[in-house]
């Protein structure tokens, strides 16, 4: 099965489980179905990530893939966002949520194939490569500061209230990607991390010939 149908039935599958919890009201059941569409979301990720990387598929092709499963994480939230809110609950900020999840959609899905280009194509664009790890690092960061903010506002506890706080949903949703997203983006950056000694091993053959001069 393509990598595509794979985030195909992936983001269906999860956008029907999150919106079917939401519109059954049970804040409960919402945030553990969100919870584990998204860990879901972040095993897939990871484990395509580690089989590219075991198979030495060039460094573009691996990018890809891993903003690919980037990209299916917010497009998850910003549909489930975007139907929650247009049909099911009634909260006025909802948009926000959603114009911030959908751009970083399709950031991470234009970077994905430009990046895919590049490994049909049998080309290496280390420009590309070096953006996107620091676009990584980036969102790790950034995730790991959402998850902080949304427990210092207690924004996590919004769900056991749902008639008082409607954004329950918003949040549920935006802390389970956030996680997701921050498991994806350390594997990532492991991976990569662990690439780095073995490309300095191959190549330091190479300059110790550059160094040696032929007898003249």
């Amino acid at each position: 099965m393509s990598s595509l149908v794979i985030w195909m039935i992936s983001l269906t599958v999860g956008l029907c489980v999150t919106i079917l919890a939401a519109g059954a009201l049970e804040p409960q059941v919402h945030i553990a179905m969100s919870a584990m569409i998204c860990l879901a979301f972040a095993g897939l990720g990871i484990r395509e990530n580690r089989a590219q990387y075991a198979a030495g598929l060039p460094k573009s092709a691996i990018a890809a893939t891993t903003a690919h499963y980037m990209g299916l994480v917010w497009a998850w939230g910003a549909l489930a966002i975007l139907v929650t809110y247009m049909f099911i609950l009634t909260w006025h900020e909802w948009w926000q949520f959603f114009a911030g999840f959908a751009f970083a959609a399709v950031l991470c899905l234009f970077f994905a194939s430009a990046l895919n280009r590049d490994a049909e194509a049998g080309r290496e664009d280390p420009s590309m490569v070096r953006i996107s790890r620091a676009l990584v690092m980036v969102q790790l960061v950034g995730m790991v500061v959402a998850v902080i903010g949304l427990i210092i506002d207690k924004k996590v506890t919004h769900f056991l209230f749902p008639s008082r706080y409607p954004d329950w949903a918003a949040n549920n949703i935006a802390l389970s990607g956030a996680v997701a997203l921050a498991l994806i983006s350390a594997n990532a950056l492991l991976t990569s991390r662990a690439e780095q000694p073995e490309m300095e091993a191959e190549a330091a053959p190479e300059r110790r010939r550059g160094r040696i001069r032929p007898a003249s």
